[in-house]
């Protein structure tokens, strides 16, 4: 069989194998906030991204998405969205024809064409009337669309960009070379607290465990070493470095 070569098409594997496991489970000290979603919920937030990028704004192939936002539930669709829709994703606005951000990072997105703006701490309801000047809400942008994930038709190969350093299938390939460096098995459940910079935080927390059939676990604002490892216990995952 032919191993599966795409972040997106992992993903569609994934979804038809597990749909009703945990896939991603948020946590924020700060807040007491929990929120996990399925595999099922989260394609259909994926879903309803890829058809605002495809059926509204008309993106495709060739297109760049910047991705300027934490690790957070409500941030996977935007990256598994842009991907489903064969964009490139990457962190500077240079080029990029959408954008994705938070209010602490709308200005980053300076002179791109259409910038979503996600609220983290309100990632079911968006931001309602504190959406900053150039932007739009993404939660009320993504909610008329469809949400019929077998709608969904990637246009993507194996040599399509992922991001700019890395087709899709290069990527794949690293997320199974960094799951083996790391020692994680199939199906490995993992926790992480590490803030999204770029491509590497991307492979690491998200690539990598769709590669595995596995799922991830976010923490923000952990304030001490117990408090991970208290909640890598109760979640049964494995902590990444």
């Amino acid at each position: 069989m032919t191993p599966v070569s795409t972040p997106e098409a992992l993903f569609g594997a994934l979804l038809a194998d597990a749909p009703s496991r945990p896939f991603v489970t948020f946590y924020d000290e700060a807040t007491g906030e929990r929120s996990e979603l399925s595999t099922k919920s989260l394609a259909n937030w994926v879903a309803k991204t890829h058809f605002l990028l495809t059926d509204e704004l008309g993106l495709g192939l060739g297109d760049l998405a910047q991705v300027a936002l934490p690790a957070h539930w409500i941030s996977v669709p935007a990256l598994l969205g842009a991907l489903t829709a064969g964009l490139e994703l990457g962190t500077s606005p240079l080029g990029a024809a959408v954008a994705f951000v938070e209010p602490a990072t709308v200005a980053a997105a300076d002179g791109v064409p259409d910038v979503y703006c996600i609220a983290p701490a309100s990632a079911a309801f968006g931001l309602r009337d504190a959406v900053p000047d150039g932007a739009q809400d993404f939660v009320l942008a993504v909610r008329p669309q469809g949400d019929s994930w077998a709608a969904v038709r990637p246009p993507a190969t194996a040599a399509d960009r992922c991001w700019s350093a890395a087709s899709r299938g290069e990527v794949v390939a690293a997320a199974r070379d960094r799951a083996a460096e790391l020692g994680l098995v199939a199906g490995a459940r993992m926790l992480t607290d590490r803030t999204w910079t770029g491509p590497s935080d991307w492979l690491d927390t998200l690539i990598v465990p769709l590669v595995l059939g596995g799922s991830v676990v976010y923490v923000a604002n952990a304030p001490s070493e117990s408090v991970l490892e208290r909640r890598a216990d109760q979640e049964r995952a494995v902590r990444l470095p």
